[in-house]
Order: structure tokens, then sequence, then C-alpha cells
């Protein structure tokens, strides 16, 4: 009964944590990646008001503010920027995953960014919660089978 005990748990310490640390990073990286499509709606909404008084202003006939506008650019990860210089701020590139970035106009960013968020939130944070919930089911079985073994080998003294 003392091997079925040590089986269980090296396959505790060599399956089911590993599982549950997978899992829960999968899960964490979905939520990361949610948040950084908020935060890019949120500039790209601030762009389309921008964008929307530049508009009326040269409607208006009155001088706009349409040169140029420098930027810091996160190159990645929030640890390398660089200085980028804006010439069309009706337009940007978003990543759509993959490696592939697409050039939309403010309008059909936004748009795109909903449905991902969507989708991210409905299919992809939902199926890795369920994973999440399921291997530390799992974790919890087997840790109170241990438990049950540990206290069987002391009760019958076969240690």
């Amino acid at each position: 009964m003392k091997d079925k005990l040590n089986e269980y748990i090296i396959f505790v310490d060599q399956v089911l944590q590993p599982q549950l640390e997978i899992a829960t990073s999968a899960r964490e990286e979905t939520d990361l990646e949610i948040k950084e499509y908020n935060e890019l709606k949120g500039q790209l909404q601030m762009a389309t008001d921008r964008h929307r008084k530049d508009q009326e202003a040269s409607d208006k006939k009155q001088p706009a503010n349409l040169s140029s506008h420098e930027a810091l650019v996160d190159l990645g990860h929030r640890m390398i920027y660089c200085r980028a210089t804006i010439y069309d701020r009706n337009q940007v590139f978003v990543n759509i995953g993959m490696g592939f970035h697409v050039e939309f106009s403010l309008k059909e960013a936004i748009i795109f960014i909903d449905s991902r968020i969507n989708y991210l939130r409905c299919e992809v944070l939902q199926h890795r919660i369920d994973k999440v919930n399921e291997v530390a089911s799992h974790l919890e079985n087997a840790l109170e089978l241990l438990e049950s073994l540990g206290h069987e080998i002391r009760n019958t003294g076969n240690l």
C-alpha cells in the first residue's frame, strides 16, 4: 500500500501540478490579451474623437491640427518603446493573431476589437476556465485519495 501511496504522490507532483500550472498560465494569458485589446479600444476611441473634432474644425474652415503626430509605440511586452510619427491618424494596424497585422480605419478597428474581445471571452477564456476547473478537481480528488491512503496505512500499521 505504501508503494501505491508513493505512485500517487509522484502522479500529483509530476502530472497534475504541472497541468494545473499550464492551464492557469493559459487562462492568465487570455485575460491579459483581453485587457490589452480593451486598452487599445480605449485609445482608438480617443483617436476617433480627435479625428471627428479635426473634421468638424476643417468643416468650419478653422485651422485644425491635421499635421503629423508623434507617439511612443510599444514594440513588445511593454519593455521596448520607440518614437513614431503618425501621418494618417485614421488608419491603424492591428495584430489579428499569429503574427499577422491588418490595416483598419479607426471605426473598422473598433468593430474588429469588439468581436475579438467577445470571441476571447465567450470561447477561449471560457474553455480555459473550464480546463483549470477540471484539472483542479482532479488534483483535489487525488489529494483526498492520498489523504485516505495515508490514514489507512497509519491505521493498519503497514509502514
